[in-house]
């Protein structure tokens, strides 16, 4: 059995059989939805189905031939774009950026991700064991969360256009995401050793210690810049470095540098886009 969600706010289930499939009718219509159904997933072995809608609810129906509703219940700010489920946890992805996990036997909220991504969250997957939950975002990161804290596991990979699909390996060990910019992106991943910002980031230069990370992974890669900028993932210019400086900056992938005045870039208080107003530093001017 197959099931999907429709525009017409409906989840239906359909028999892939060949004998039934060709009668062109769904075996049963779920109906509760106050808006289009985006997002749908077997729960329990199959006997579940959990439905997530543009109304920002999550909806919860018996997965046999009834259609009767075992409950509906609401947390998101937005609508729900990805649902997934792992043993007796919902999955949520929303349009409201957050990503929220449930309990399946009584919609009580166990975890909000609610910092991480700056843009709807298009799609999630879960690790095998499912203790991480991969997302994809219109602002063009991936990302890979602890499903029992929260927390960010690593730093996000950034790509050039915004994300729509997420998907892993059956080991978890690669994680493939497809974008706007029409490729599929594969990235091999560790899911289990956290990379905990900045401590597992810093560097040393004749002991004076920097990150040449910020905190959202914008720089987490970069080259000696062309014309003087360091750009985003979308191109955007970022930091420029004039030109005297140029030669000796040290990069991620910098392992030395000889023969040239070297320079180091300390993100560890970076900030940029619309965060650029945390960079005010508050002065007392003493009296005299």
């Amino acid at each position: 059995m197959s099931t999907i969600g429709s525009e017409d706010t409906t989840v239906q289930a359909w028999d892939i059989h060949p004998k039934f499939s060709a009668l062109n009718n769904p075996l049963t219509i779920y109906r509760g939805h106050k808006g289009a159904v985006n997002a749908v997933a077997y729960a329990r072995g199959g006997s579940l189905i959990v439905s997530g809608s543009a109304d920002a609810e999550i909806a919860v129906w018996e997965g046999t031939v009834s259609d009767r509703p075992i409950m509906r219940f609401g947390g998101h700010e937005g609508a729900v774009l990805s649902i997934r489920v792992s043993g007796e946890k919902i999955f949520s992805s929303s349009e409201d950026k957050t990503i929220q996990i449930w309990d399946l036997s009584t919609g009580r909220s166990l975890v909000s991700i609610i910092h991480g991504h700056t843009a709807p969250i298009n799609a999630i997957a879960l690790s095998p064991d499912g203790m991480r939950v991969v997302s994809a975002s219109d602002d063009a990161s991936l990302r890979i969360f602890d499903t029992e804290t929260g927390e960010p596991c690593t730093m996000p990979q950034r790509t050039s256009s915004r994300l729509l699909s997420v998907a892993l390996s059956r080991d978890g060990a690669l994680v493939a995401c497809g974008g706007t910019d029409a490729s599929v992106l594969v990235w091999r991943v560790d899911m289990i050793r956290r990379a905990v910002w900045p401590d597992g980031f810093i560097r040393k230069i004749r002991k004076l210690e920097f990150c040449m990370v910020d905190d959202q992974g914008v720089f987490s890669d970069f080259s000696v810049p062309d014309g003087g900028w360091l750009r985003g993932s979308k191109s955007e210019a970022m930091v420029w470095i004039p030109s005297v400086y140029r030669t000796g900056l040290w990069t991620p992938r910098t392992v030395g540098i000889l023969g040239a005045l070297e320079t180091a870039l300390d993100l560890r208080s970076f900030v940029h886009g619309t965060r650029w107003e945390q960079c005010r530093v508050e002065v007392s001017a003493s009296k005299s």
